[in-house]
C-alpha cells in the first residue's frame, strides 16, 4: 500500500498536535504529592482566601482612608457638601406656604378695610412680616388707583419675591454642575501623580503601584458624582416649592382685591360703570325735556 506526501504530512502534523496537547496537560495537572503538601502547611483561612479572592481583605476598600488620600480636593468638596445640607434645610425651613401667605391675616384684615381702620390693617402688616403684608399695605396706600393698576403693582410685589426666592435655590444649580469638575479636576491631578511615581521609580513599583495611585486618584471623581446628583435633586425640589408658593401668592392677591374693590357688597368698592351711566342718562332726558 502507497502513501501519497500528503498523507504522511497529515500523519506528521497529528502526531506533533498529540505531543504538545500531551505536554500542556501534564503541565497543568500539577503531582498530586505537592497539592496534599501545599494543603496541609496551609491553613483553613488561607485556603479559603485562596478559593475566594474577593472575600480576602487585599481587595476589601476601606472608604474612609481613601476619602483622606483624595488630596486637597476632597477639602473643596467637603465644603460643598456642607454649604449642600445647609442649603437644603434653609429652603425646607423657609419655603413654606403659610410663612409667605399667612391665612389669619387675610381673615383679619378683611372687615377692618371694610369699616376703613387703615391704621390698624397697616400694624396688622408690620406684625406678620412676610410678601403678603407688604401687598396688602401696598393696597392700602393705593386704595385711589384704578383696579387694574392695582392689581399689576400689586402682582409685581409678588412676582420679586418669588425671583428673589428663586434666585436663592440657583446656588444648588452651581453646587450640581461644580462638583463633578471639582472631581475631575482632583483626578487629573492624582493621574499625574501617578505617572510621576512611575518615571521617578521605573519598574520597581510595578503595576501596584500605579493601580494604587490611579485608585486614589479617582476618589475625587466618585465623590463629585455622589454630591452633584442629591444637588439636582434638591435644585429641583426648592424649585417645585417656591412656583407652589407663588401660586398661592397670587390665588390670594387676586382674591383680596377682588373682593375688596370689586365685590358690591364690600363697602369700599368702586361704583359700577352702570351705575355712572345712569346719573348721565337722565340728565340728558332733563335737558331735552326743557
Amino acid at each position: 500500500m502507497k502513501y501519497t506526501p500528503s498523507f504522511r504530512l497529515a500523519c506528521l502534523l497529528l502526531l506533533f498536535s498529540l505531543s504538545g496537547w500531551a505536554s500542556i496537560a501534564t503541565a497543568q495537572d500539577p503531582p498530586s504529592d505537592n497539592l496534599l503538601q501545599t494543603e496541609e502547611t496551609l491553613t483553613a483561612e488561607e485556603i479559603d482566601a485562596v478559593k475566594n479572592p474577593l472575600d480576602s481583605e487585599l481587595v476589601q476598600v476601606n472608604w474612609i482612608e481613601e476619602l483622606f488620600e483624595g488630596g486637597l480636593t476632597m477639602v473643596f468638596l467637603g465644603i460643598l457638601s456642607v454649604a449642600l445640607l445647609s442649603l437644603v434645610i434653609e429652603r425646607f425651613l423657609t419655603v413654606r406656604t403659610n410663612r409667605f401667605v399667612p391665612k389669619q391675616l387675610f381673615a383679619e384684615v378683611t372687615p377692618l378695610f371694610a369699616s376703613k381702620q387703615y391704621d390698624q390693617i397697616r400694624a396688622l402688616c408690620d406684625k406678620h412680616k412676610s410678601v403678603s403684608a407688604d401687598i396688602i399695605r401696598h393696597c392700602v396706600d393705593y386704595r385711589h388707583l384704578d383696579f387694574p393698576i392695582l392689581q399689576s403693582t400689586a402682582a409685581d410685589i409678588g412676582a420679586r419675591e418669588i425671583e428673589q426666592q428663586e434666585s436663592r435655590c440657583n446656588f444648588l444649580s452651581v453646587i450640581a454642575g461644580v462638583a463633578p469638575l471639582l472631581g475631575l479636576l482632583g483626578t487629573m491631578i492624582g493621574m499625574i501623580e501617578s505617572f510621576k511615581l512611575v518615571e521617578v521609580f521605573g519598574d520597581e513599583g510595578g503595576a501596584s503601584l500605579l493601580a494604587g495611585s490611579i485608585s486614589k486618584a479617582l476618589i475625587t471623581t466618585a465623590v463629585g458624582l455622589v454630591l452633584a446628583i442629591p444637588a439636582v435633586i434638591a435644585y429641583y425640589w426648592a424649585r417645585h416649592r417656591v412656583h407652589n408658593v407663588g401660586f398661592a401668592i397670587e390665588n390670594e392677591t387676586e382674591k383680596l382685591l377682588k373682593y375688596w374693590f370689586l365685590d358690591p357688597r364690600s363697602a369700599s368698592a368702586p361704583p359700577s360703570p352702570n351705575s355712572m351711566e345712569q346719573p348721565r342718562e337722565h340728565a340728558q332726558t332733563s335737558a331735552e325735556s326743557l
